[in-house]
C-alpha cells in the first residue's frame, strides 16, 4: 500500500512539474519572430531613411518603435469608448508614415523665389541652406538650398520670416482647405513644394525645429526628439525645462548671420515651450552670441518666459496680458455659428484650462498680437541688415491632441492661423515693403486621423512596458515614450538580453496582448482583431547604428501604401 501511494506521489509531482512547464510565462525570442531586416524591409527603405536620420546614438532610445499606419502609443486608456460616439481624441505623432511625414514648404517673396509648383523631393533642412546660400553665410548643412529661393538676389531681404505652422502636414490642410485662404494665396503667387517631407523620424516637435534652424538632421544636430539621454545617462528633458541649448551640437543659420553682422541683426523667436528654440539657436551661451529675442509658452504658468541666462524676452510680454487672451475666449461663443455660450460644445471654463487653452482661434489671435508687437517694438526689418524672425504656431497641433484634426475644431483653429499669417503679411507690407522680404511657411508634422476610422489601435504604454518586463524578466523598461523605448543597459548586460530579442518580441505583440487582463471595455474589442500585430518594425540601437546608405536603399518600397512619400500630381492633384 505504501508503495502504490509513493508511486502515485512522484506521479502528482511529475504531472505538477510538467504543468507548470506548460503553463510556465513563454521568454526570449518567440518562435518565428521577424528580424530586424525584415521589419525594415516591410518599411521600405524611404521609410528606414528617415529613421536612421533621425537616431541619435547614446541619446535616443535603446528601441525605436514604428507602429503600423494609424496606430500609434498612448497611456492607459479607456477601452469602454470602443463603439461609442465618445471616442478617444488624445493621440501622438511620432510615427514616419506619409500622412505625418509630408508637409508644405511655400516660400513667397517676389525677387527673392521663382514661382512655380515644385515636384521636387526636398525636406525642411533645405530651408537654412537656402536661407545661408542667399545671405553669404557658409552653414555646414545635410540639406540642399531649393532651387526656386534665389541664390543671389538683386538685393538681400530686409527680413527672413519663418512659420511653422506645428502640425499643419498636408494631410491637416486638405482635411480644411476652406480655412486657409492666406496660405492658397501664398501658393499660387510662391513657390510651393508638394512633395516636400520632415525629412527624419520620428516625427516630434524639439527634433524637427532644430532641423528648421540647422538644415541637418537629428543624427548631426543631437537632439533625438522632445526626451534624451544625457552624458550621464539620464533620461531628460531636450531642453532642460528652462530652453538651455547646451544639447544642441551645430549652429543655426541665424546665429551664424548675426555673428558674421557683429549681431546687429535682430534674430527672434515666438514659440511654445524650449523645445522650439533650436531654430534660432544658442542666443548668449554660443561664444560670438548675443542674447537673441524669444518668448515661449509656459502653458501650466499662463505666462510667457524665457531662459533669460542666454535670451532676451520683449520685457511688454514679461506680464501676460490675461485680460486680453480672455476676451478672446469670450468672444469664441459665435464662431461655431451658434450663440450658445459655448464653442463646438466646449464651455469657457473647459476652453481656460491651462493644457487645453493654447488649442483655440482666441490663443491664436493672443499669438498673433504678440508677434506683431514684437515686429514692431524690435523693429524687424527696419534698417540695411537682414533680419531673421521665426515663429512657431503650436495651436493646430495642439487643437489636434485635444479633439482630433478630422473635427470642426481643427478646422477653425487652421483659419484664425491661416489669419493671423495673414496679419503677419499685412504687417510686413506696411513696415518692410513687398518686395523687401522673404516670407517661408511650412510645418514639422501632419495629424493623426482618429484610429476607429482607419483601423488602428491606441497602443496602452505601461502595457507595453509590463509585458516585455514579464518575458525578459526584472525591471528593464525604464521608460516608454510615444516613439521609443528606454532600457536598463546594465539589467541588460547582467541578463544577457539584447535589444534585438526585444525589438524581435514586440515584432509579434498583438492587440490582444496590450489589453490589459480584466480591463474594463476589453469585450468590446472584435475577437478577429486580437490576433492582430501592432508594430510595423522595432528597432535597436545597435541596428540602426549598423545601416549604410546601400543597406538601406536595399530595403525597397516597402509592403505599406503609407511608406510612399512622394505624390504625381498628374494622379492627385493635392490641396
Amino acid at each position: 500500500m505504501l508503495k502504490r501511494v509513493s508511486i502515485l506521489l512522484v506521479l502528482a509531482l511529475i504531472a505538477g512539474a510538467a504543468a507548470a512547464f506548460l503553463l510556465r510565462p513563454e521568454t526570449g525570442v518567440p518562435d518565428g519572430a521577424p528580424t530586424e531586416t525584415e521589419m525594415a524591409s516591410s518599411l521600405g527603405a524611404p521609410i528606414m531613411e528617415h529613421i536612421f536620420r533621425g537616431h541619435v546614438p547614446d541619446r535616443s532610445g535603446e528601441l525605436l518603435l514604428v507602429p503600423k499606419p494609424h496606430s500609434y502609443i498612448i497611456g492607459e486608456w479607456d477601452l469602454t469608448t470602443l463603439g461609442t460616439d465618445t471616442p478617444v481624441y488624445s493621440n501622438s505623432h511620432p510615427n514616419p508614415w506619409n500622412y505625418l511625414t509630408r508637409v508644405p514648404i511655400i516660400a513667397y517673396g517676389p525677387g527673392y523665389v521663382e514661382e512655380g509648383i515644385y515636384e521636387d523631393e526636398v525636406d525642411i533642412a533645405d530651408i537654412a541652406p537656402s536661407y545661408a546660400r542667399m545671405l553669404g553665410v557658409e552653414l555646414e548643412a545635410q540639406g540642399e538650398p531649393l532651387g526656386a529661393v534665389s541664390a543671389s538676389p538683386r538685393k538681400l531681404p530686409k527680413v527672413i520670416f519663418t512659420v511653422v505652422i506645428d502640425g499643419g502636414g498636408w494631410n491637416a490642410l486638405q482635411m480644411h482647405q476652406d480655412s486657409i485662404p492666406t496660405i492658397d494665396r501664398l501658393r499660387d503667387e510662391g513657390a510651393t513644394y508638394v512633395n516636400a517631407t520632415i525629412g527624419s523620424a520620428p516625427s516630434i516637435t524639439g527634433a524637427l525645429h532644430a532641423t528648421f534652424g540647422t538644415g541637418s538632421y537629428p543624427q548631426v544636430h543631437g537632439l533625438p526628439g522632445n526626451q534624451m539621454r544625457n552624458p550621464e545617462g539620464e533620461n531628460v528633458d531636450t531642453w532642460l525645462q528652462n530652453a538651455d541649448p547646451r544639447y544642441l551640437e551645430v549652429p543655426t543659420v541665424s546665429e551664424l548671420w548675426d555673428e558674421q553682422q557683429d549681431n546687429k541683426p535682430v534674430v527672434a523667436t515666438i514659440s511654445y515651450e524650449g523645445w522650439h528654440i533650436g531654430m534660432i539657436g544658442h542666443g548668449a551661451q554660443r561664444v560670438g552670441g548675443d542674447k537673441d529675442v524669444a518668448a515661449l509658452w509656459e502653458a501650466k504658468e499662463n505666462e510667457w518666459f524665457i531662459n533669460d541666462e542666454y535670451y532676451e524676452l520683449p520685457p511688454f510680454l514679461a506680464e501676460t496680458d490675461l485680460a486680453t487672451l480672455e476676451s478672446y475666449e469670450e468672444a469664441l461663443d459665435s464662431r461655431d455659428g451658434l450663440a450658445d455660450g459655448d464653442w463646438f460644445g466646449h464651455t469657457l471654463e473647459d476652453l481656460q484650462e491651462p493644457l487645453i487653452r493654447p488649442g483655440s482661434p482666441a490663443f491664436t489671435r493672443f499669438t498673433g498680437d504678440a508677434i506683431i508687437d514684437t515686429m514692431r517694438e524690435y523693429e524687424v526689418g527696419q534698417d540695411e541688415v537682414t533680419d531673421m524672425f521665426w515663429v512657431e504656431m503650436k495651436m493646430p497641433d495642439y487643437a489636434g491632441h485635444a479633439w482630433n484634426v478630422t473635427n470642426p475644431e481643427q478646422g477653425d483653429v487652421l483659419k484664425e492661423t491661416d489669419a493671423q499669417i495673414g496679419r503677419m503679411l499685412d504687417e510686413l507690407d506696411k513696415t518692410v515693403g513687398k518686395g523687401n522680404y522673404l516670407f517661408v511657411v511650412s510645418a514639422d508634422h501632419g495629424q493623426q486621423p482618429l484610429a476607429d476610422l482607419n483601423g488602428g489601435w491606441r497602443i496602452n504604454s505601461k502595457e507595453v512596458d509590463r509585458d516585455i518586463d514579464a518575458r525578459f524578466g526584472g525591471d528593464i523598461v525604464e521608460k516608454v515614450t510615444p516613439v521609443d523605448i528606454y532600457l536598463d543597459r546594465d539589467l541588460m548586460e547582467e541578463k544577457g538580453i539584447e535589444g534585438t530579442d526585444i525589438a524581435r518580441f514586440l515584432g509579434t505583440y498583438t492587440i490582444g496582448d496590450n489589453i490589459p487582463v480584466g480591463a474594463p471595455g476589453a469585450d468590446r474589442v472584435p475577437e478577429a482583431r486580437l490576433g492582430e500585430t501592432i508594430f510595423a518594425g522595432a528597432f535597436s540601437a545597435a541596428f540602426l547604428e549598423s545601416l549604410a546608405p546601400e543597406t538601406i536603399e536595399a530595403f525597397g518600397t516597402g509592403d505599406f501604401p503609407e511608406s510612399d512619400l512622394t505624390i504625381d500630381l498628374a494622379d492627385d492633384p493635392g490641396p
